[in-house]
């Protein structure tokens, strides 16, 4: 069995209840309500390859918007639900379209890095999975490989101790 995450200030273990494995899902649930939202939107603004391209990212969304609410279903909580509108991109352009898809899949990619830090094995794994799913998508939108993925302006993960 895996052990759950160590505390670095007391160098003991978190529960679950200490690290809030709900919460993280309900954040990125959110995330996904606004991807699935922004998908939308791009898509309707797209031809050809881009809006098959969002098309494809806004079915991924959808599922994984489902996944998590599943999630916190099992767990005995009430999903989060979507909001009636998010930001959109000042222009509806090809670039601006682009860096919109790349900023949803950059807020997606933070949102499962710290669901990652949770201490359930199968929570840890779908967060890991989608955080790598989100960091591929950002980049078929023209982004970089960070060096760590999902990290706030892809600054390196803080020191521990």
């Amino acid at each position: 069995m895996t052990q759950p995450p160590e505390n670095p200030g007391i160098g003991t273990p978190l529960a679950e209840d200490e690290f809030g494995t709900v919460p993280a899902l309900q954040a990125a649930l959110r995330t996904e309500h606004a991807a699935v939202y922004a998908y939308g939107y791009i898509g309707a603004r797209s031809e050809d390859r881009r809006r098959e391209r969002c098309y494809e990212h806004l079915e991924a969304h959808r599922a994984q918007r489902d996944t998590l609410r599943a999630r916190l279903r099992d767990r005995g909580a009430r999903p989060v639900p979507g909001e009636p509108a998010y930001d959109l991109p000042e222009g509806d352009g090809g670039a601006a379209l682009d860096g919109y898809a790349r900023g949803v899949e950059r807020q997606t990619a933070q949102a499962y890095l710290e669901l990652a830090a949770s201490p359930d094995t199968a929570v840890r794994d779908l967060a890991l999975r989608s955080l790598q799913d989100a960091t591929l998508r950002r980049m078929e939108w023209g982004g970089e490989l960070a060096a760590f993925p999902g990290f706030a302006a892809d600054a390196p993960p803080p020191r521990g101790g």
